[in-house]
Order: C-alpha cells, then sequence, then structure tokens
C-alpha cells in the first residue's frame, strides 16, 4: 500500500460516512452531482463580488487545486437589539443536499454598538474555468430558522431586512439541486460585547478531496454567555469574556445580590432562593461526536463559580490525548481525576447554600484521538504536495491561554 492509499484510508475512516470520490476530475462541475442547468428559484442571498480568487499562489485556471475568495462583507453593521434576540445559529450541517458551510466559523464579540457584521469566503477545489460563475452560486442564508432551513423561506424572516431578528440562523446556500461536495463556505461574525443570548454553532470537515482536507476550524473570542458548539475533527478555540456571570441572561443587580445574599454578608451565597434562579445558570458545550478527534481549548476567567469538565471519549484506550484542566489551586478550586480521561473541577464555590456543581458549566469533549491529516486554508497548494498531519483530540481548559 503507498502513502497516498494509506491516507485516503485514513481520511475514510475519519470520516464517519462514506463521501465517495466520483469519477473524472476531482470537483469538475457535473463529477458532484450538479450540472449549470440544475438550478432552483433560489432565495434571497449575497453572492457577493471578490476579486480574482486565490490560495496562497494563484494556480494557473486550468489547473485542478483549492481555490479561495478573499473574505466578503455581506452584512454590514445591521442593528442587533441585543434586549430582544435570544439566540443565534451560525452554520449547519448538510441538509437536502444542500446548507452544508463545511469550513471554518468565527465568532467575534467586538462591536461595542448594537450592530452585527458578517464576512464570508467562499472556497472549491476545481479548475478556474468559470470560477466567478461557480462561486455565484453559492451564498448567504439569512433567515429566522425554525426547524430545517428551506430553500424557498418567507421574505418577511429575511434577517437582513430592517433590524436583525430573534432566531436568526447564518447558512450557506447553494442554488442548484445539489451543493457540490468540495465546495464551502467560511463565516465570521461580529457581534456586540453586550450580548447574552445563547449561541449555536456547527461546523463540518471537508474531505471530499483528500489531497486537500479542509478542516471546519471554530473560533469565538469574547463569548458572556450560553453556548453549544459542534464540529468534527477540526480545531476549537473558545475564550469565555472575563465578566461572565453564573447566569448570563439574570440582570447584573440580581446576580450581585445573589453573590451577597441574604443581608449583603454572602453568607448564603447562591442560595436557591437568591433572585436568580437555578434554571437561569449558563452552560457551554463544545463537542466532537465520535469518532471524530478534535482539538479543544476552552479559556475560561478565574474569578467566577464555574464547574468544567474535559472529555476524550476515545474506547481505544489508554492513547495520548488526556484532557487538561490547568490553575485549579487548592485556595480557589476543588479537581477530580478519578478518571484520567474526564477531569471535572469546580472553580470558586461561593459556600454551602449554593448548589454543588452548579454555576457556569463548560463541556469540552473529543471523540477521538488520531493523527488527522489537514490542509490551512489560504495557503500555497502544489499537485504533489502531502496534507500536514497532527495528534488530535487534545481537550485543554485554561485560564489567559488564548
Amino acid at each position: 500500500m503507498t502513502l497516498d492509499d494509506t491516507r485516503r484510508a485514513l481520511a475514510s475512516l475519519l470520516g464517519g460516512l462514506v463521501l465517495t470520490a466520483c469519477p473524472g476530475r476531482p470537483g469538475g462541475g457535473e463529477t458532484d452531482g450538479t450540472s449549470s442547468s440544475d438550478t432552483d428559484q433560489a432565495p434571497p442571498t449575497d453572492a457577493g463580488t471578490s476579486d480574482t480568487p486565490t490560495t496562497g499562489n494563484t494556480l494557473p485556471s486550468d489547473e485542478v487545486g483549492p481555490r479561495e475568495t478573499p473574505w466578503d462583507v455581506l452584512v454590514d453593521a445591521v442593528p442587533f437589539p441585543i434586549a430582544d434576540i435570544h439566540t443565534l445559529t451560525v452554520g449547519h450541517k448538510e441538509f437536502d443536499e444542500n446548507f452544508a458551510n463545511r469550513g471554518i466559523v468565527e465568532v467575534l464579540f467586538d462591536h461595542p454598538e448594537e450592530t452585527i457584521t458578517i464576512e464570508t469566503r467562499k472556497y472549491v477545489f476545481d479548475d478556474g474555468i468559470d470560477l466567478e460563475s461557480k462561486f455565484g452560486r453559492l451564498g448567504l442564508w439569512a433567515f429566522v430558522l425554525s426547524g430545517n432551513p428551506a430553500r424557498h423561506p418567507d421574505p418577511a424572516d429575511d434577517c437582513r431586512t430592517g433590524t436583525w431578528k430573534d432566531g436568526c440562523a447564518i447558512l450557506a446556500y447553494y442554488d442548484g439541486k445539489s451543493q457540490p461536495l468540495r465546495m464551502g463556505m467560511d463565516f465570521r461574525v461580529h457581534l456586540p460585547t453586550g450580548w447574552r443570548g445563547e449561541l449555536f454553532v456547527t461546523t463540518e470537515d471537508n474531505i471530499a478531496e483528500d489531497a486537500w482536507p479542509r478542516r471546519g476550524d471554530v473560533t469565538i473570542d469574547g463569548l458572556c454567555s450560553s453556548g453549544d458548539i459542534d464540529l468534527e475533527a477540526g480545531r476549537a478555540h473558545v475564550r469565555l469574556c472575563r465578566e461572565l456571570s453564573p447566569t448570563p441572561t439574570c440582570p447584573a443587580d440580581r446576580a450581585a445580590e445573589c453573590a451577597t445574599w441574604p443581608d449583603g454578608s454572602g453568607s448564603e451565597a447562591w442560595s436557591p432562593d437568591c433572585p436568580c434562579s437555578p434554571d437561569l445558570f449558563g452552560q457551554l458545550l463544545i463537542r466532537a461526536a465520535q469518532p471524530w478527534a478534535a482539538n479543544i481549548v476552552v479559556d475560561v476567567p478565574d474569578d467566577v463559580w464555574l464547574n468544567a469538565t474535559a472529555q476524550n471519549i476515545e474506547v481505544n484506550r489508554p492513547h495520548d490525548c488526556k484532557p487538561q484542566i490547568d490553575a485549579c489551586t487548592p485556595d480557589q478550586c476543588v479537581q477530580n481525576d478519578d478518571d484520567e480521561y474526564s477531569p471535572t473541577a469546580e472553580f470558586n464555590y461561593p459556600g454551602p447554600a449554593a448548589p454543588a456543581g452548579a454555576g457556569f458549566n463548560v463541556t469540552a469533549v473529543s471523540g477521538g484521538c488520531t493523527l488527522i491529516p489537514f490542509a490551512e486554508p489560504g495557503t500555497s497548494w502544489t499537485p504533489d504536495q502531502e496534507p500536514s498531519e497532527e495528534l488530535r483530540g487534545l481537550v485543554h481548559v485554561c485560564t489567559d491561554c488564548l
């Protein structure tokens, strides 16, 4: 068996599903199950107008390889009233042969004003012939999401019209019967620093072309609320805000009252009787389901009541992906290492009146531990180039590490 054969077998095993390579040219038109005539009437999308697509060094137009557009701003500072928006979804797994971003997701809480900005970057593994037309069929779907996404959503649910709406989703949409397997879209979303709603992020890897396995990395910076993040064999870097509250949606004055309950002394701090009820405790779940092996780093503040669990659930033990929880000192933290593959820690427990194991909960889980081949977006590529490779399945909870 050649090295290429070995890598193909590994990519197939890690995929957890069969992505059969079609005959003929990789990524070339009908080999991915669609042709220029296979179009539906698209919902309103922002396809964007990009410059000449590049991936590091520009490939000749007749050469098959990875091609990307530059980042393109498609939603520019649309009003985002934080008091009215309780949930936001970014990214989606493939549904109805469509809606798969299969790429990077970045969510940055960096807007001091109550606005949202969305950037996208498209990619494909294909030749450069008629590339603008191919990219033009992949656009942004931004509508209120209830259940599964629709190809023909109600125009009244368009989140870019007027003011951003509660329950909106930011998805990729391909104007055709079937989204090509070797095509996808990266998202970069800028949100208000003061938003405390629940964030849902989902992305997939793109391993349809084993010469260029593009993983779905996730970066979230400044999250101050609950979240649910689902990835495959990518890398997740999540930094919680430093002013995190155990109950992100409970008003700050009531949270302060709970911290000093009942009479300002704090003798019964965070008792279930205090104004922030137990159902308001925040939760962050980051997971790569089996058999996916993801590297996950969660940067948490060191002064908030927080419970953390770091897990690797690979069944073939022993292995080299033992999770780590750092900065757990005896004066402010109790750690349980009975299971070296699933350590837990409770930081800053406020006192015996508070429910043990509560506070803000962070759970990070990788489903596997193995070497993962990957290609970095935006870097130069040659046809004889081997993908990079690294051990993934490492889970790390730490403070001031991102």
